[in-house]
């Protein structure tokens, strides 16, 4: 049984086929699926694993190291930052990651931090409504 979801990477502009059963990863140019179906990022820095967060039926759902975590309110969602350095937290998953600031934050008007740092917008958005509106599917 195969699950294949497309993830876009906003800071690269590269697409990513995802199978979330076997993990396996397609990497492209192009993007296949004209609807939003989720964001990815991928190693670089001290990042070295594949993080992405994609629409269910359910709500906002993580792929992290082979697995899905579903996201809600009354998670404990942390991003520290000290200078370029940045952590990220799901407590209640036990999920820590170190990763390194987005050179792209700033380059321009639709990059601020919030638009480039998918960690930094997820523990910004993750309690507000349009978030799970954003990352439920409609039936």
């Amino acid at each position: 049984m195969e699950k294949i979801i497309e993830l876009s990477n906003i800071e690269i502009n590269e697409y990513c086929e995802l199978d979330i059963y076997t993990g396996e990863k397609k990497f492209y140019n192009t993007k296949k699926i004209a609807a939003f179906t989720g964001l990815y990022s991928k190693g670089y820095a001290y990042f070295d694993h594949f993080f992405g967060i994609y629409p269910t039926k359910d709500g906002p759902t993580i792929y992290f190291e082979g697995r899905e975590y579903k996201i809600d309110p009354s998670l404990d969602i942390q991003v520290s930052k000290k200078g370029k350095a940045g952590k990220f937290k799901i407590v209640d998953y036990n999920i820590e990651i170190d990763y390194l600031e987005s050179e792209w934050i700033g380059w321009d008007v639709f990059s601020d931090e919030i638009d480039v740092d998918l960690f930094f917008m997820i523990e910004q958005r993750y309690k507000k409504q349009e978030f799970y509106d954003q990352y439920t599917l409609k039936s």
